[in-house]
């Protein structure tokens, strides 16, 4: 085995953390994985991981050739397509990962454009409102929302999605509209299943006030909210790149426009290395096409 598929072997083991999940992603045996990480450290006099019998961690040394190994290995692969003629034309699989109604809303309608400039692209899209394991599933990119807490992955954040009060026309003409953030209390709201939003925390520049919302309808993702919202069962709490596709056509209309929650961010994440070649590219595209969807609310 030459040095680079030694060094991409190490950067698998390392972020699987473990020899099992890491030869299960390859292809090969736990065995094998585990010879060749042993000639990898006795070809460079230097222990890489500690071993115990429940966990595999990294060493000093480790984590220092780890941070190496990952940008050698984004090098040569850039060397690599340079030296072939490819440096102007990304190839290859793109596997993302985010969730479903980010791949609906944002990310599917943004593939075909992306194809027009590079055509020799592949996608395979996870689309899972549960988080997706980016090494065990071999995610190049994924979409992610909030304040991130894993500080195993690189993160880039794309925009601050405003998140804004919406409601069917025929809710308001059956409900009323409310005028004041006191008055969601005596309306209905259609809420995330885990409850994350059943306070609603509102500002309007230097005011800010919370209030405790109810209602008939709860659900655990993006798209069954706007749905629910649709059908007038209540007002969505959402970000406005959710919204956005049924808001030129008057589906859904703003309530207490002068009032917003705090702003989601939207971030990419990856395991390791520089965001660079094709997932920068589809990285930078995503952006655009976030500023775009958020521009129609």
């Amino acid at each position: 085995m030459d040095r680079i598929d030694a060094m991409r072997l190490f950067v698998r083991v390392a972020e699987a953390g473990n020899f099992s999940k890491a030869a299960a992603a390859l292809g090969v045996g736990q065995p094998t994985v585990s010879r060749r990480i042993q000639d990898l450290e006795a070809q460079l006099d230097v222990t890489l991981f500690q071993r115990t019998t429940r966990a595999l961690s990294l060493t000093e040394a480790g984590e220092r050739f780890y941070r190496r190994a990952v940008d050698l290995i984004a090098d040569y692969e850039s060397a690599e397509a340079e030296a072939r003629g490819l440096q102007h034309e990304p190839v290859g699989l793109l596997r993302i990962s985010c969730s479903n109604s980010f791949a609906r809303r944002i990310i599917v309608p943004a593939i075909p454009p992306f194809l027009e400039k590079y055509p020799r692209i592949r996608f395979d899209v996870i689309s899972d409102d549960a988080l997706t394991d980016l090494v065990e599933e071999a995610i190049d990119l994924a979409f992610r929302f909030g304040h991130l807490s894993d500080s195993r992955l690189m993160t880039r954040k794309l925009a601050d999605s405003p998140r804004t009060l919406w409601a069917a026309p025929e809710y308001l003409a059956r409900k009323g509209t409310p005028q004041t953030p006191a008055d969601l209390e005596h309306h209905d709201a259609v809420l995330f299943r885990k409850g994350l939003y059943s306070d609603w925390t509102l500002t309007r520049g230097n005011e800010k006030i919370t209030v405790r919302v109810d209602g008939p309808f709860a659900a655990s993702g993006g798209d069954n909210l706007v749905q629910a919202g649709l059908a007038g069962l209540g007002i969505l709490m959402a970000p406005n790149w959710l919204v956005s596709g049924c808001v030129s056509d008057g589906q859904l209309v703003r309530i207490l426009p002068d009032w917003e929650m705090e702003s989601l961010p939207v971030n990419c994440v990856w395991t390791a290395g520089r965001l660079r070649g094709k997932t920068k590219l589809f990285a930078d595209h995503i952006t655009e096409a976030l500023k775009d969807a958020m521009s129609h609310c």
